[in-house]
C-alpha cells in the first residue's frame, strides 16, 4: 500500500518538475518569490479524480511549497449537488485548507451549448478568484483517461490532424498534474489510503457525447487494441504536436514573406499569395484567415468544400461558413462577410 502512494507522489512531483508547473507560461508575469509559498486553486468536485488531486497535492505541498485553496463549482443540475458541496467543504475543514465556492444561476436543462456554457463560467471564476489572491496557478483532476476522450471527441468533430494532440500540462494559468495517470490508478490510491468520494450521476447519462465516447467506444477500442489504446493515442498525439509546431513555423514564414510583416489578419486573402504554399500550409493558412474574423473552428471537411471551389473555373461564388458567416470569393480574392439575415 504504502509503495503505490509512494509510487504515485513520485510520478506527481517529477511532472511538477519536469513540466515546470509552478512557472507561469509567460515567466515575466507573476513572478513568485522563492520565499513565499505559491497559490494553488485545486479545483475539487468531489470525485474520484479531484479528491485524488487534492490529496496528493496536501502530501507534496511542503515539498513543493504550495498553499493551497479548494474551489468548488455548484451549477445547481442535480439534487445531489449541494450534498457534493458540503461534502468538499467537509475535506477542506480537515485538511485545513481554506474553501471557496461558486454557485450557477444561469444554468438550465436542455439550455443550448450547456456544458460549454458551464466550462467557460468555471473557468472565469476560477481566473477571478486567482486574481483576488494575488496570482498563482489553478490546478485541474484531468488525467490519461480524460486525454483519450478528448482525442477520440476531436477525431469524432472533424479536426485536423494537426490538433487531434490532448490537453496541455500547462496553458494560461491551469496546470493538470495528473495527465499520466489513469482513473484506475488515482481510485486505488483513494481506496488504499480508504478516501471517499462522490460520484456524478450524470457521468452515466449517455445524453452526453463524451460519456458515449468513455461508455461504449473507449471499452471496445480497448478490446480490439489489446489495452493498448491509450499508449497509441499518445503516441498520436505527440506526432500531432509535432505537425503542428512545424505548420505554426511555416505559416509565420508565410506571413511574414507575404504580408510585409504586418501582424493583423488580413481582411482580404489573396489567392496568388495562397498558391505560393504547399498544400498542407494552405489549409492553415484559410484555418487562421477565417478564424481570426469569425472565431469559428472549421472542420477539415469545410475547409476542403472551400479548397474545392477555389479550384473550380468559377471566380465569383459565395459559400456559407454558418448561420451568420459567408465566406465570397471575387477574381482572385477572398472576402468574410456577416449573412446579412444575421
Amino acid at each position: 500500500m504504502k509503495l503505490h502512494v509512494d509510487s504515485l507522489l513520485q510520478k506527481i512531483k517529477k511532472n511538477w518538475e519536469t513540466y515546470q508547473l509552478a512557472v507561469p507560461e509567460n515567466k515575466q508575469k507573476n513572478k513568485t518569490s522563492q520565499k513565499s509559498p505559491l497559490e494553488v486553486i485545486v479545483c475539487v468536485s468531489g470525485g474520484s479524480d479531484s479528491v485524488a488531486l487534492l490529496n496528493l497535492l496536501q502530501r507534496l505541498s511542503t515539498l513543493l511549497r504550495l498553499k493551497l485553496h479548494v474551489l468548488h463549482f455548484n451549477h445547481q443540475l442535480r439534487p445531489e449537488a449541494q450534498q457534493e458541496q458540503d461534502f468538499v467543504e467537509s475535506l477542506s475543514k480537515l485538511h485545513k485548507i481554506p474553501f471557496h465556492y461558486k454557485t450557477a444561476k444561469h444554468l438550465k436543462h436542455g439550455q443550448p451549448g450547456l456544458q460549454e456554457s458551464a466550462r467557460n463560467w468555471r473557468i472565469k471564476e476560477s481566473c477571478l478568484l486567482l486574481e483576488t489572491l494575488g496570482g498563482g496557478c489553478i490546478a485541474t483532476g484531468h488525467h490519461a483517461d480524460d486525454q483519450t476522450e478528448t482525442f477520440l471527441l476531436k477525431w469524432l468533430r472533424g479536426s485536423h490532424i494537426s490538433n487531434l494532440q490532448g490537453m496541455r500540462w500547462k496553458n494560461t494559468h491551469f496546470i493538470r498534474p495528473l495527465l499520466n495517470c489513469s482513473k484506475l490508478e488515482l481510485q486505488v490510491f483513494l481506496k488504499n489510503n480508504n478516501l471517499t468520494w462522490m460520484e456524478d450521476s450524470s457521468n452515466q447519462s449517455k445524453a452526453y457525447l463524451r460519456n458515449r465516447v468513455r461508455l461504449e467506444l473507449v471499452p471496445l477500442l480497448e478490446e480490439l487494441s489489446r489495452q493498448g489504446l491509450q499508449s497509441r493515442i499518445s503516441d498520436m498525439s505527440g506526432q500531432s504536436q509535432l505537425l503542428r509546431e512545424c505548420l505554426d513555423s511555416q505559416y509565420e514564414k508565410w506571413r511574414l514573406h507575404c504580408q510585409n510583416n504586418k501582424s493583423e489578419a488580413p481582411k482580404v486573402l489573396s489567392l496568388t499569395d495562397l498558391e505560393k504554399a504547399n498544400d498542407l500550409l494552405q489549409q492553415e493558412i484559410m484555418y487562421n484567415f477565417i478564424n481570426s474574423q469569425t472565431e469559428l473552428k472549421l472542420s477539415y471537411a469545410k475547409l476542403q468544400n472551400i479548397f474545392e471551389l477555389i479550384h473550380t473555373d468559377n471566380n465569383n461564388w459565395q459559400f456559407s461558413l454558418s448561420k451568420k458567416w459567408n465566406i465570397f470569393r471575387s477574381l482572385n480574392n477572398l472576402e468574410l462577410h456577416l449573412n446579412s439575415e444575421s
